[in-house]
């Protein structure tokens, strides 16, 4: 694999950015496959380790937690190695936990495997938001970061109906230890076709003390919104589609795993439609977005309440709705990072981005542990585990809802230069 690396390198011709953007966001694609593999390979997982109920939720935990962990590393690093080398460290991380989870049949190798997927997952999505802010004019970027999450959607695509037919054809060793090979050839791509932003881009923010930056990151009011934006509408949407999913709607409502399968996919379309749409018209009317993030984030804790609290199976055409709208609400909260971006200089993007992050990711690591906590204190009771749920989107959608009445006070939309540093 070195040889072939060197081998690229010395072949290589510089790519368009256009070429280089659209393969960075394919590996956030991978990313996502492996993030969201869980998901539907609960089942198979809790039998392959005899795993009791609930027991599940330590292997996502661990996994998110640590992409939680490595959040503020990861800008950081975006802000100072350039993306093309935190790429390819990140594919090769998950290419290496991915390998182990195929080949792990214990539980602590299977934790060990999801734990490196979950530190390499971290470098990705921030790094594809590094280049869409290095190698573009500013007014792209709310557009971009949606281009990313609709590639993430269809990451999250193949973690659905397809993995479930590869676990039941190939089985599940060969299913995980041939993704995490083919994700480890992508990092060499990387290192051989990525190329990072102008050397002023990523010279500039080597000299600020990572402490003063991040201080100064979350000093911005545009950073907060951002992350309550984040934990609003990502939290529940990662929730869902990473593992609770699956289990309540094969649980409490009754459907068919194929069927199951088939309404996350149906959740995750939502996703890859609405991001783009979404970020076409944050482009356009970049004053709607406060009122925008605050009326979904108050609709999806009012669905949830309504599909949690109705006796027994809820009508399909609420359960459908409640699920459409976690995906729609999912790619609204990428909107939080063109937020952030704008209150913020352009040189400190990756902690900026970090801290954004951590929003919905910390809440998707508490709601996973608080739901499989109340299922098993429960006996099983998916109906009455799923309502940190409504928690999540509720205190979310009180705080956006408080900074929505008073947008000037939020985001400035020509941000001021802080201490020396232009904004973009």
């Amino acid at each position: 694999m070195m040889h072939l690396t060197r081998t690229l390198l010395r072949h290589r011709r510089p790519l368009p950015a256009a070429a280089v953007w659209g393969l960075a966001a394919g590996f956030y694609l991978v990313a996502l496959f492996h993030r969201m593999s869980l998901g539907v390979a609960a089942p198979d997982a809790e039998a392959r380790f005899r795993l009791a109920p609930g027991t599940i939720a330590a292997l996502t935990a661990l996994q998110l937690g640590l992409y939680l962990v490595m959040q503020i590393p990861a800008g950081l690093a975006a802000d100072r190695l350039g993306p093309r080398r935190v790429l390819a460290i990140g594919l090769a991380l998950m290419a290496a936990g991915e390998v182990t989870f195929g080949l792990a049949t214990t539980l602590p190798v299977a934790l060990a495997g999801r734990g490196l997927v979950g530190i390499g997952d971290a470098c990705i999505f921030l790094n594809v938001l590094r280049l869409a802010q290095s190698l573009f004019p500013a007014g792209r970027y709310a557009l971009l970061a949606s281009l990313a999450g609709l590639a993430g959607a269809l990451g999250q695509v193949f973690t659905t109906v397809p993995l479930g037919i590869a676990l039941d054809g190939a089985g599940w060793t060969a299913t995980f230890v041939l993704t995490g090979a083919l994700t480890g050839l992508l990092a060499v791509l990387c290192l051989a076709l990525v190329r990072d932003g102008g050397p002023a881009d990523l010279a500039a923010p080597g000299r600020e003390p990572m402490r003063r930056a991040l201080r100064l990151a979350w000093a911005a009011p545009a950073t907060r919104h951002g992350l309550w934006a984040h934990l609003a509408l990502m939290g529940p949407f990662v929730t869902v589609t990473a593992l609770w999913g699956y289990p309540y709607l094969i649980g409490p409502q009754g459907h068919s795993p194929e069927a199951a399968r088939a309404h996350l996919l149906a959740c995750v379309v939502a996703f890859g439609v609405a991001a783009p749409v979404l970020g076409t018209i944050a482009a356009g009317r970049p004053g709607s977005r406060p009122a925008l993030l605050a009326g979904a984030a108050a609709a999806l804790a009012g669905l949830w309440s309504l599909t949690l609290a109705w006796p027994g199976p809820a009508p399909e055409v609420v359960l459908l709705a409640t699920l459409l709208l976690t995906g729609a609400s999912g790619a609204a909260g990428l909107l939080a990072f063109d937020v952030a971006r704008q209150g913020n200089p352009a040189a400190r993007g990756g902690a900026v981005s970090g801290l954004v992050n951590l929003g919905g990711f910390s809440a998707a690591v508490l709601a996973n542990l608080a739901i499989g906590r109340l299922v098993a204190a429960s006996g099983g009771d998916l109906s009455l585990a799923m309502w940190p749920l409504v928690l999540v989107a509720g205190a979310g959608a009180l705080m956006l809802l408080r900074r929505a009445v008073r947008p000037a006070a939020v985001i400035s939309l020509t941000p001021r230069p802080v201490e020396g540093w232009p904004g973009r």
